[in-house]
């Protein structure tokens, strides 16, 4: 048993950028999991004005700088992996589960989309 109360390791760190990192190592299976939660859900929506947070979170799978509409899913998907992504009231999620030689795929794919989106998304886009 860690320290932590769980049988395995968790390590947490806060990069200069303010991104916190948890990494719990588990090498029991060849896959990797990747876990971006958000800070920000519904409860976080003005009154009258709902279903942002969830637009939003369908508005990550539409492209980004570098990756096309349906791209992201498709290379996961291609990588043998599988994704999703949740909205709930404290938080947003996208979560992908990839073969452990593909985490640098996940990785960056998530960092295209959270560096890119804004500059990919036009009018069209929710339309």
């Amino acid at each position: 048993m860690s320290p932590n109360g769980y049988p395995w390791p968790i390590e947490t760190t806060r990069l200069e950028n303010g991104l916190r990192v948890t990494v719990s190592p588990d090498h029991s299976a060849p896959v990797v999991a990747v876990n971006l939660w958000y800070d920000v859900g519904s409860r976080h929506e003005p009154e009258g004005r709902t279903g942002f947070a969830h637009l939003f979170e369908h508005l990550m799978f539409e492209g980004s700088v570098h990756v096309a509409k349906a791209e992201h899913m498709r290379l996961i998907q291609g990588a043998g992996g599988s994704l999703n992504a949740t909205t709930n009231p404290d938080r947003t999620n996208y979560f992908e589960t990839v073969p452990a030689e593909h985490l640098a795929l996940a990785l960056w794919l998530e960092a295209d989309r959270m560096g890119g989106l804004v500059a990919a998304l036009t009018q069209e886009t929710p339309d």
